[in-house]
């Protein structure tokens, strides 16, 4: 007889849950969810919810670790609500910071799906739009560009395509014509023509690098 892999109990032959611990389970996990993305719309305590979720965690047999990632999922989803008008306010990010600092969430794991990457964009756009110059972009490696002075960095974006528009000539409809034998080892062909000329325009890669926007201009750094 096996036992729940929730409560411990015995579940029965060839069981490894009970009905009801699996669907409090599951439930437990919405619930997670729901309560951190709608507390990151209102004014409520940070301390006072994480109380609340470690209750709603034991109950429900939810796991330390799956209730981290419980965690970020409802910070993410409240990331999407924010920017659903396109505009990250002050005080909208600041909240959601607050949140990452005091649930302990690590920056890889919230951006796991994009979502810290999208408030710091956010945050850049907005900065730009009040006439700051942001200094929020974050990059490991030396920039391989000679930044003029007074010339600040806005954002880089790695891994960039670099693509042009070529076009290229064919000749279509043209007809080798036909062969007619004059004599033995000699034809005459009549009726060749080339055919009319296209023109096709296709994309082409050139390079793969790096493009850097500053407050002055937009540079691009290929590997070639």
């Amino acid at each position: 007889m096996g036992n729940c892999k929730f409560c411990g109990k015995p579940a029965g032959f060839f069981h490894s849950e009970h009905t009801e611990c699996e669907q409090l389970h599951e439930n437990s996990k919405k619930q997670i969810v729901a309560e951190v993305s709608q507390a990151l719309s209102s004014s409520g305590s940070v301390g006072a919810l994480q109380s609340h979720l470690t209750e709603i965690a034991q109950d429900g047999y939810i796991s330390e670790n799956e209730k981290q990632t419980l965690l970020v999922q409802g910070w993410t989803e409240a990331v999407n609500r924010y920017l659903e008008d396109g505009v990250l306010d002050e005080s909208e990010e600041t909240r959601l910071i607050e949140f990452k600092n005091r649930l302990a969430l690590a920056e890889a794991d919230l951006d796991a799906n994009g979502a810290f990457t999208k408030i710091v964009k956010a945050a850049v756009i907005r900065d730009l739009l009040n006439g700051v110059i942001p200094h929020r972009m974050k990059f490991d490696t030396n920039l391989p560009i000679n930044l003029q002075k007074d010339e600040e960095v806005v954002w880089v974006f790695p891994n960039c395509e670099y693509l042009e528009d070529k076009t290229r000539r064919q000749y279509v409809g043209g007809s080798q014509g036909v062969s007619i034998r004059v004599m033995k080892g000699l034809y005459y062909r009549v009726g060749a023509f080339a055919g009319q000329p296209v023109d096709r325009t296709e994309r082409v890669h050139i390079d793969t690098g790096m493009v850097v926007v500053t407050n002055e201009r937009i540079y691009f750094a290929g590997s070639n």
